[in-house]
């Protein structure tokens, strides 16, 4: 029986992670951030993301007051 090969992440070296590096590491999953020498890895946003925010957009302009409503929209 075989185990199959974990995923290598990158270790964080001593001093954190810099810009540079960015483009030297090999194989980052897409959409891979730089935030204060971490490296986080975030999702790509789903459908459900921008459904959301339709909802939250919509509730918001039917709960905005008369007086301050845009006369284009």
């Amino acid at each position: 029986m075989t185990v199959a090969p974990q995923p290598t992440w990158p270790v964080r070296p001593e001093g954190g992670w810099t810009a540079d590096d960015l483009d030297r590491l090999p194989n980052l999953p897409p959409h891979t951030e730089l935030i204060d020498g971490s490296l986080v890895f975030v999702s790509p946003q789903a459908l459900f993301h921008l459904y959301a925010i339709r909802l939250l957009e919509f509730g918001l302009y039917s709960a905005e007051p008369s007086h301050l409503a845009c006369s284009g929209g």
